[in-house]
């Protein structure tokens, strides 16, 4: 069984389940589209690479997305990880908001390209 461990974040979706890519790749992936539990998932273990969904929403009154929080948890238990992040273009300026105060290790616009997405793990 594998040890290395991949926290796949989906928050509004409508793209694909790149759940499979994971596994052939050698990872046990936890799949979450709570941004709440997957907090707690990042508390309780220990993550090689974080594939998150960015959205930006206006509304937000002190934060740039909807993945803040979970980055700091990543940052505390699994500094290591690797921060693979899928976005839709119109919020690159919030991204790159978001990039001045984390860490990002590869980022892909939607629509992703599976192969762009697997030379991110290399």
């Amino acid at each position: 069984m594998s040890s290395n461990k991949l926290l796949f974040f989906v928050d509004e979706g409508g793209f694909d389940d790149y759940t499979p890519l994971f596994a052939r790749l050698g990872f046990l992936v936890d799949f979450e589209n709570s941004q709440r539990k997957a907090v707690k998932l990042a508390k309780k273990n220990k993550y090689q690479v974080l594939v998150a969904e960015f959205s930006y929403n206006p509304e937000f009154r002190d934060r740039v997305s909807n993945i803040e929080s979970l980055l700091a948890t990543l940052e505390s238990h699994s500094p290591e990880a690797k921060i693979i992040i899928l976005f839709d273009k119109i919020n690159q300026t919030q991204l790159d908001q978001l990039k001045q105060r984390y860490k990002t290790d590869c980022t892909l616009a939607f629509p992703v390209i599976e192969e762009k997405l697997m030379a991110c793990f290399n």
